[in-house]
């Protein structure tokens, strides 16, 4: 299997992304969750979904903006999945704009409803998606890198 093949990263992006909203998911309904209005925000757009819906959803969303920063990468910098910690670097500015970008996007266009509604009156469109997608890459670099290797 080749590790830095696009498919694979794609596929460990979706991963990371999907377990993350679970575990936010979770989060909002512990007590540590209740302690952040961001995090209760994210109640109404929870409610009523299966654990998984969510968690496809946004690993659906992650991937898209990773597909986007690849075909940036790729016709800008000649590589597409980040093969080290400069190209990374490199890869995680641009990431931060286009995750901006499309989390703004995202509310514009009410993509999933009005269930994000309280969420982006209380957090902004934006900020908080950029960073979602870059602890998402550089979480998928980290797998992809350095404990998949350890693995096959």
């Amino acid at each position: 299997m080749n590790l830095k093949n696009p498919y694979t990263f794609l596929f460990i992006i979706f991963v990371v992304s999907a377990v993350a909203d679970i575990a936010l998911n979770d989060l909002t309904k512990t007590e540590l969750g209740r302690t952040s209005r961001i995090i209760t925000s994210l109640l109404d757009y929870f409610k009523g979904k299966l654990i998984i819906e969510s968690a496809v959803y946004a690993g659906i969303t992650v991937v898209v903006a990773t597909m986007i920063l690849m075909s940036i990468t790729t016709h800008l910098l000649g590589f597409m999945v980040p093969s080290n910690w400069s190209q990374l670097g490199t890869a995680m500015i641009i990431a931060y704009v286009i995750g901006y970008g499309l989390d703004v996007a995202i509310e514009q266009l009410k993509v999933f409803g009005s269930s994000l509604d309280h969420y982006y009156r209380v957090a902004g469109a934006g900020h908080w998606g950029a960073l979602s997608f870059e602890v998402a890459l550089v979480s998928s670099f980290l797998i992809q890198q350095y404990l998949l290797p350890h693995l096959l």
